[in-house]
């Protein structure tokens, strides 16, 4: 439930220990039996204000089941002259874990930021207002997520390729059990790409889509897609453009401004 958030922190420079920001804290976060957007946010009047070095808020939405789950609370760390104050990273995914199962898919963001009471009601009201998540990964590509029992990785014919600025695991075809693919287009003028077969992968077949933005400079610095999956050759540049056409995130920043005061951003 976290991994946003932790892959926003781990983007970020090293932590130190500084409690210097009011950040709200939601003791057991909120868990809803309804679909929450910026009209039936819950109040956040029993949270607490407290020293924190980070705030940060989740939603996760539960597409299967239309609930929603929400976690507002602070990190004891903080990021000395880190440019980047405020972050959104924004998701929307797919999981089979077991054979005959129906897809669990989910949508998803996680906002940290560096300012005071930056992480309460109306930040929140204001970003369901702004952000935009669809899919249409269970209509359309439910089939790439067949799982194959055994797995034999010599015959899977995984797409096997690096450009990636960023660590890319080397392919293993004695130990690996699903193939893998991430694809970065942000900037479009220059993909980066991991496609891989590795020693160590998830544990379910998957697709996502995830796009981070930049609020204090109102730019997007990632738009990523991945799929982890055993059928042949199915970690594909082909297979990775029908996530892309399957998915759309965006993020409209004059909305989300509009009525935000100064004091939260």
């Amino acid at each position: 439930m976290l991994y946003t958030v932790v892959l926003l922190i781990l983007l970020l420079k090293s932590p130190t220990i500084i409690l210097s920001l009011q950040c709200y804290v939601c003791e057991g976060g909120f868990t809803l039996n309804y679909t929450v957007t910026s009209d039936t946010v819950p109040s956040f009047s029993k949270c607490q204000l407290i020293s924190g070095g980070m705030c940060w808020i989740t939603v996760i939405w539960d597409q299967n089941n239309h609930t929603s789950s929400i976690l507002v609370d602070s990190i004891n760390t903080m990021f000395d002259n880190y440019a980047l104050k405020h972050i959104i990273m924004a998701s929307a995914d797919m999981t089979v874990v077991h054979q005959h199962e129906f897809p669990q898919v989910n949508h998803s963001f996680g906002y940290v930021c560096l300012s005071d009471k930056c992480n309460d009601e109306m930040s929140l009201k204001q970003i369901l207002r702004s952000l935009i998540i669809e899919d249409k990964f269970a209509q359309e590509l439910t089939p790439l997520l067949e799982i194959i029992s055994p797995f034999d990785a010599h015959s899977a014919a995984c797409y096997d390729f690096n450009n990636s600025t960023i660590d890319c695991p080397s392919t293993d075809l004695d130990t690996c059990q699903r193939c893998q693919i991430s694809v970065d287009k942000e900037p479009p003028s220059s993909q980066q790409i991991c496609a891989t077969c590795p020693y160590y992968s998830e544990d379910a077949n998957s697709i996502s889509r995830q796009i981070m933005f930049l609020l204090d400079s109102r730019t997007q610095s990632q738009n990523i897609a991945k799929i982890n999956c055993q059928l042949k050759a199915c970690n594909s540049i082909d297979n990775i453009n029908r996530v892309y056409k399957a998915s759309k995130i965006t993020f409209d920043f004059g909305e989300f401004f509009k009525n935000l005061s100064n004091n939260n951003l």
